[in-house]
């Protein structure tokens, strides 16, 4: 495996120097990030900069996140990844669509559950009812089921820590 390349500081400083050129004080990182993510990921893979050099370079510039806290390889190459179009912070429209669509596809699931379950909640005993209640107000056994849902809207109440 070949061995990591290291970079000096004055690599760096020029590095820094050409990324200063692109930067306005004041302006907010994300916007930022997302315009200029093809040139950070060109200056990884095309000119061989690895992550830590372009973030020790954007940290002697002081592009960063209104908390000061420097970057790093990991936290960089993430938010990069992020902002890029497509990437999970900056989906594209397409992506948009398909995930509004799995959205509607699973609420619609979930309201033929629960309409399922408010008529077997309507033929229950009222013993199994008052056990599946007490199941369901004391423990989280039950969460994210349709029995949860129901008993949820319905107004029941659980428990709260303290109370009996």
């Amino acid at each position: 495996m070949p061995k990591p390349a290291t970079f000096t500081p004055a690599e760096i400083s020029a590095l820094a120097s050409r990324l200063r050129e692109v930067w306005r004080p004041g302006s907010q990182i994300t916007p930022w990030l997302r315009d200029h993510a093809d040139r950070l990921t060109k200056l990884h893979r095309e000119e061989r900069f690895n992550w830590a050099a372009v973030a020790s370079a954007l940290n002697e510039v002081g592009i960063m996140y209104r908390t000061g806290n420097p970057w790093t390889a990991t936290n960089l190459a993430k938010a990069v990844s992020e902002v890029r179009p497509g990437g999970r912070g900056n989906p594209t429209a397409e992506r948009k669509a398909e995930l509004a669509a799995w959205k509607a596809d699973q609420d619609a699931a979930k309201a033929e559950e629960d309409a399922a379950f408010a008529v077997e909640w309507e033929a229950m005993p009222r013993a199994e009812q008052d056990e599946l209640l007490d199941l369901w107000r004391r423990t989280d056994e039950l969460t994210g089921t349709a029995a949860a849902r129901f008993l949820t809207r319905s107004g029941y109440r659980k428990v709260r820590p303290g109370e009996t």
